[in-house]
């Protein structure tokens, strides 16, 4: 048995040994031209990075002769250059898709490059260029790459009879870097080939290995005698809308600036004041029958940009701040004089935010916001109207500290603060973490230690939740095992987004997965997991759920999933009653589902899942359909597709509370939701989007039932409530966006929005739609100029 594991592991091991690969650049003082073409005379002797290994579908065979790949480097004093040249076989074949920037991975060609100034294996900059010109960049964060971040760089490309050629400024200015005389970067370039979807990459990256992308890159030597340039930019906006909504329109102007200024070359400082978030992606809105708080993304730049290490231990969730208002400060919004409540949402003032990193890989973040006063107007029966304060201006704080040793472990201190004017109510939050990875990266330990702290003007209400976790992360198996202890007592949820507490959580899962093609396979992958919860106060038993999948790839890029799951001994709800200490019997479960995807490569591309529940001792059964097509129409204009069906029969859940009691009800719920995606891109500055989602939910209640102590349902036939839902949410977005200069963009955005929700229950689907266009509509147009003002260009521009 040893000899067959260790001949399966010999390749894979041998891959991981491949040296750490090197380059050495030169300083030039020539101008070059950003054109795709490499004929400037720096290029002539600049050095080069090629023997690139195959980084997708398998893992270290070097990549094919007639489609070798070379990469030279150079810089001046102002920026970087990447010259790159892939040759290719078949140049009428490179698939040159447009997209909008930053969508990069479509159905075109692409060459990236990863920058890593302070080679500490996480800080990487990222730049992508597809084949069709369009550009890309993120930064690397703990939790993935950061597309929200943009920055002002230059690149060109060109399609010729041996391949294409890319071609790429990077002023120094878009980068950190520390202020040394000579330093070795880290640095790693991949190439893309769509069409037959393999990907190529400088230094070797180990898929076997547990170490992350970024530990895994090269380096590149001699970059000597530059330092980092004043950083400071500023983007001043201006936008106005147009509003109407049930035939009075309103206007808006508003006017704001958002400053990026480099304190040091490591720390970078960044203001918004009097932001307009007026054109960010709607929220898709549910009809949400769970005890628990709907979680929303982020959507808002100065919030996403950066947001890695400030959402270190997840006790921070910005959309508490300038958010939907929380009536803090109690007043009755039911009063029964008033006809009609107007709540807007809280008005953000200005936010600021520090983040860098030392040369001892000490990440320092700090990030501050103040919102305004909320008022809410109740108008009575006689027109007269009261203005209420639902929420104080209010102070939001957040602060980070992560050292990080060995490049790849680290430590780390997290806390939050909220402070409300003129209000005893303030909130507190800190967490210690520790993540280490042994040294062949193979085994990795987290822990965590959380408390808050919600301090009122009689008591402190505290709390804590601990976690341990340990996995081997290397290797072709892995597992894991996790164990969380959340007390009664812990709520974060004043800057943080906390569902529930109470909670003793044991978590094991365990995975088998290759890392190159077998047979017929590119890469197949089983794994299960088991999870075991009960409650904190009092220890009592939950739930245990059981889950196990099966993935697989084919060599034609068709992909399919299997999973089944189940509760074999059932549990115990103790939140769906909304009353503390009453418990609700829940019997055992059992689903299976799965999906496939077809080859993205084609016209016409296809996505579907299918998930089946059931319930027995319920009759409960739940059947979950999504078809999801996308189809190209061409190299400018794709649209996705989904429909989403959803029927739920006999479900059990709450229905209403009073003082005879806690009622349940046995409701079908049907839930039918359509999407669009479109985008016609015109050139890689100029495209236009279309973004709709329409979501129906029906919930028709058939039998009403009374909680009793035991957790046991009795049926009350007497019960009056009437508690059907006919809800309806529709958003529409068509947006035109023009980059019109570097960082510089011009969004035009017509949004059509109508939501509706009421007891008549509609049978059929298009009388329904014709119903909800019936409702009040809002529309809205939007107008929003962005312009980038960079202080190094300014200055250069005056010179002359």
């Amino acid at each position: 048995m040893r000899k067959v594991i260790g001949f399966i592991l010999t390749p894979f091991l041998a891959f991981s040994q491949v040296p750490k690969k090197s380059i050495t650049t030169h300083k030039v003082s020539a101008q070059i031209e950003v054109d795709g073409v490499l004929n400037d005379s720096v290029w002539i002797n600049a050095p080069m990075a090629e023997g690139f290994r195959q980084f997708n579908p398998g893992n270290g065979e070097v990549e094919p002769k007639n489609q070798k790949t070379q990469v030279k480097v150079v810089y001046s004093d102002q920026a970087i250059y990447i010259g790159a040249i892939m040759y290719d076989n078949a140049p009428d074949s490179i698939l040159t898709q447009l997209t909008a920037r930053d969508n990069y991975n479509q159905n075109n060609d692409w060459f990236g490059v990863f920058i890593n100034p302070f080679n500490d294996g996480l800080s990487d900059f990222n730049f992508w260029v597809t084949a069709a010109g369009v550009q890309a960049d993120s930064r690397t964060t703990n939790s993935g790459d950061d597309f929200s971040w943009n920055t002002v760089w230059e690149s060109a490309v060109k399609i010729t009879d041996f391949g294409w050629v890319c071609e790429i400024e990077i002023p120094y200015m878009s980068l950190r870097f520390p202020d040394n005389p000579r330093s070795d970067w880290g640095i790693n370039m991949i190439r893309s080939v769509r069409r037959t979807r393999e990907q190529f990459s400088w230094n070797f990256l180990d898929r076997f290995s547990g170490f992350t992308f970024e530990y895994q890159s090269g380096l590149l030597h001699g970059m000597e005698d530059i330092h980092p340039p004043v950083r400071l930019s500023l983007n001043p906006y201006l936008s106005s809308y147009i509003d109407n909504y049930e035939g009075v329109t309103t206007n808006d102007f508003n006017a704001g600036l958002d400053l990026k200024y480099g304190i040091d070359e490591s720390f970078t400082l960044d203001m918004t004041l009097i932001p307009d978030f007026g054109q960010v992606a709607f929220d898709p809105q549910v009809l949400n029958l769970s005890p628990f708080e709907n979680r929303f993304q982020e959507n808002r730049l100065f919030f996403t940009e950066g947001a890695n290490l400030f959402n270190k231990g997840d006790i921070f969730y910005s959309r508490r701040i300038g958010g939907a208002p929380e009536n803090i400060t109690g007043v009755d919004l039911s009063a029964s004089d008033s006809v009609d409540i107007r709540q807007e949402f809280t008005q953000l003032l200005n936010a600021t935010k520090i983040s860098g990193q030392t040369k001892n890989n000490l990440g320092i973040g700090f990030l501050n916001a103040v919102t305004d006063n909320n008022y809410a107007i109740l108008t009575d029966e006689e027109g007269n109207e009261t203005r209420s304060l639902t929420e104080p201006w209010t102070n939001y704080n957040v602060l980070v500290l992560d050292q990080r040793f060995q490049r790849k472990s680290s430590v780390s201190l997290v806390n939050t603060n909220v402070w409300r004017n003129g209000d005893p109510n303030e909130a507190n939050t800190t967490a210690l973490l520790g993540s280490y990875f042994d040294k062949s990266g193979e085994y990795r330990i987290d822990g965590a230690f959380k408390m808050s702290n919600v301090i009122s003007p009689d008591s402190i209400k505290s709390g804590y939740q601990t976690e341990v976790k340990i996995a081997d992360v290397g290797g072709l198996w892995r597992w894991q095992l996790r164990e969380r202890i959340t007390t009664d007592t812990y709520d974060i949820n004043d800057l943080g987004f906390q569902p529930r507490n109470n909670l003793v959580e044991h978590h094991a899962n365990i995975s088998y997965g290759t890392v190159a093609p077998s047979g017929v396979f590119n890469r197949y992958e089983f794994s299960s997991m088991a999870n075991y919860t009960f409650l904190y106060n009092p220890n009592v038993y939950e739930n245990l759920r059981i889950r196990h999948n099966a993935f697989f790839l084919l060599r034609s890029f068709f992909a399919f999933s299997v999973n089944t799951s189940y509760k074999p001994f059932g549990g115990y709800d103790y939140f769906e009653s909304r009353t503390s200490g009453v418990e609700w019997r829940v019997p055992r479960s059992f689903s299976f589902g799965g999906f496939l995807s077809s080859d993205y490569r084609k016209v016409f591309a296809l996505d579907a899942r299918f998930n089946y529940e059931q319930i027995s001792e319920f009759n409960n059964r739940v059947v979950n359909i999504t078809l999801e097509p996308r189809i190209r129409f061409s190299d400018r204009f794709f649209m996705v597709l989904r429909t989403n069906l959803r029927q739920n029969v006999n479900n059990y859940g709450f229905a209403q509370k009073d003082d005879f009691g806690i009622f349940f009800g046995r409701r079908n719920i049907d839930r039918i939701q359509n999407t669009i995606t479109a985008n016609y891109v015109v050139n890689p500055t100029t495209s236009f989007s279309l973004n709709f989602r329409h979501l129906w939910t029906a919930v028709k209640y058939q039998q009403y039932y009374r909680l009793e102590d035991d957790g046991e349902l009795i049926e009350d036939p007497l019960f009056p409530g009437i508690n059907d839902i006919n809800f309806n949410t529709w958003n529409l977005d068509f947006r035109f966006s023009w980059w019109f200069a570097p960082g510089s963009e011009m969004v035009i955005l017509f949004r059509n929005s109508i939501a509706s929700n009421g007891n008549n229950i509609q049978t059929n689907y298009f009388e329904n739609i014709n119903n909800l266009l019936n409702s009040p509509q809002q529309n809205n147009i939007s107008l929003r100029l962005t312009y980038f003002l960079d202080y190094n260009t300014l200055r250069k521009k005056l010179r002359k």
